[in-house]
């Protein structure tokens, strides 16, 4: 019974328990030293301040989040997948309904 239970939490409380989610940060935090999150791979050092071709630095900025209901029912559910929208993005995708 307790198997089944504990197959049902979401898998960051899972991960939190048995340190994995702090590890995961810890690693991502890092790869801030010399960023390449992005495509634009600049490389610079994120955590002491540096700015890269986004402009952004050490923390970015949402800019927007919502649910969002554009997909296949079984992707979205009653509440919808979610959405999260950047401040500073660099892609520059040519079509994006974003681009200034």
């Amino acid at each position: 019974m307790v198997e089944a239970q504990r197959s049902r939490q979401p898998g960051y409380l899972r991960l939190s328990g048995s340190g994995e989610l702090e590890e995961r940060a810890h690693r991502a935090h890092e790869v801030l030293r010399d960023c390449t999150i992005c495509p634009q791979e600049c490389r610079v050092n994120r955590i002491e301040g540096e700015l890269g071709f986004c402009r952004t630095g050490l923390l970015p900025m949402v800019a927007s989040y919502s649910p969002h209901f554009g997909e296949e029912a079984p992707l979205v559910g009653r509440n919808g997948s979610g959405t999260i929208f950047f401040a500073g993005c660099n892609m520059r995708c040519e079509f994006c309904q974003n681009l200034q």
